[in-house]
């Protein structure tokens, strides 16, 4: 059985990243140093999350389910330019995926036949 912290970590950080990343560049216009300094990695990795190479492995159901997160963290990053509230706005975003169940309906599509209406992981503090 995957733990919540597996999926957050293997599929929807890197998920999140991407699409943060996509939208920073393409609507705001900015450049990939100053994403990368904004979101705490590398410039390498901004040109990875651009061609999508950690991005891979779930459904673009999932992907759009995830956009809403995304887009918001986007929005606070171009509007504040401070790494350090971007870094709060992505632990925040995690947190409402696990309270949204978001991550139940990736964790079932990980693992079919998981029972998620039962489990309670995420709920714990």
């Amino acid at each position: 059985m995957l733990l919540p912290s597996e999926i957050e970590a293997r599929w929807l950080l890197p998920v999140l990243r991407a699409l943060i990343v996509r939208r920073l560049l393409n609507e705001y216009h900015m450049t990939q140093e100053k994403v990368a300094r904004l979101l705490g990695i590398t410039q390498a990795s901004v040109s990875n999350y651009v061609r999508a190479v950690r991005a891979r492995g779930l459904k673009p159901e999932v992907v759009s389910l995830l956009a809403r997160y995304a887009n918001d963290v986007a929005d606070l990053a171009y509007r504040t330019q401070d790494a350090q509230s971007v870094a709060k706005a992505i632990q925040e975003a995690l947190i409402r995926i696990r309270r949204d169940r978001v991550l139940c309906e990736v964790h079932l599509l990980l693992e079919p036949g998981f029972d998620v209406e039962n489990c309670e992981l995420c709920q714990m503090n």
